[in-house]
């Protein structure tokens, strides 16, 4: 071998091991934060372990080791490709909802706006809505004439647009860091449902990671004890592949309305995208159709949700 070549098979094989390492640390997400924060990657590390396998194919150890973490990566991948359950009863017609973190510092207003109405949905969700965003989105009231908010300066504004009344709407707080939420019981003819909004923070240190813990552990339990059909929308700061998300899930009852991967965050960065923008539902709703929108100036890209009422 050639020294190019004795480098590169070492880099490659240094470069493998880490994320073998990555992929392990991964599985001990709820212990520390740090290591959660490995589950975000799950995509990432089986394309690059399947690729080093087979650039490495000379390696016959190395390369089996490296095949075997792809495979386990896909696996772990894998739920997100089975169909969603499909709810038995009699369907009312389809709703949309439009979730946008629209990122605090985006000043394209009109963009925003564009993106709304071109969604055609019948609820809105804002993540990081700010004072002065919401002045700029009043030509929305005409469309959407039904409104709760808590706008912020930070991060942590949001709203609810709606087209029909809302039988009660309140701003809520889910956990002690005291970041608002949004709940809105609504009519489907003579159904009721329940439509929650929330932005817990990034789970950037152990303090921030126990706040968002907090919030997705009250969300579980508010969900459990919805006598209503419920959908939950958010950017929950969580990849599904975290042990915290199964928890969620588990604890809640609901079901992610995620197909395949569906990455939305962050724009422009392709071979870094993750998805950590969610929509969860409780038995009663079935999931029509669901996509990521288009770019709308934030560092997320939107999703769209079409969802029916199922009478039982």
């Amino acid at each position: 071998m050639s020294k190019i070549s004795v480098t590169l098979v070492g880099l490659l094989s240094a470069s493998g091991v880490l994320i073998c390492a990555a992929t392990l640390a991964g599985f001990l997400g709820r212990f520390w934060w740090g290591f959660e924060l490995a589950t975000h990657f799950r995509v990432q590390y089986a394309v690059m372990l399947a690729v080093t396998s087979a650039l490495l194919c000379r390696q016959r150890h190395l390369a089996g080791l490296f095949a075997l973490f792809a495979l386990v990566n896909g696996l772990t991948l894998a739920p997100r490709f089975l169909p969603l359950p499909i709810e038995d009863g009699q369907a009312r017609p389809v709703l949309r909802v439009l979730l946008a973190n629209v990122n605090s510092a985006n000043r394209d207003a009109q963009r925003i706006q564009e993106t709304v109405l071109a969604s055609q949905a019948d609820f809105v969700a804002l993540l990081e809505a700010t004072p002065w965003l919401l002045e700029q989105l009043s030509e929305l009231a005409d469309r959407y004439p039904h409104r709760v908010a808590a706008p912020r300066e930070d991060n942590f504004g949001i709203a609810l647009l709606s087209r029909q009344p809302f039988l009660r709407a309140e701003v809520v707080q889910f956990s002690t860091a005291g970041l608002p939420s949004i709940i809105a019981e609504l009519a489907d003819g003579p159904r009721h449902f329940t439509l929650v909004a929330t932005h817990p923070l990034p789970p950037v240190s152990a303090d921030l990671a126990r706040d968002r813990n907090e919030q997705l552990a009250t969300l579980a339990e508010f969900a459990r004890q919805s006598t209503h059909p419920l959908l939950l929308v958010g950017d929950l700061n969580i990849s599904p592949w975290s042990p915290h998300f199964a928890r969620l899930l588990a604890d809640s009852g609901l079901r992610d309305s995620g197909y395949g991967i569906s990455p939305s965050w962050p724009v422009g960065w392709l071979p870094l995208q993750i998805p950590i923008d969610h929509a969860l539902f409780s038995a009663g709703i079935h999931i029509k159709y669901r996509k990521t929108g288009t770019d709308l100036g934030s560092d997320h890209y939107p999703i769209i949700v079409d969802f029916q009422i199922v009478a039982p």
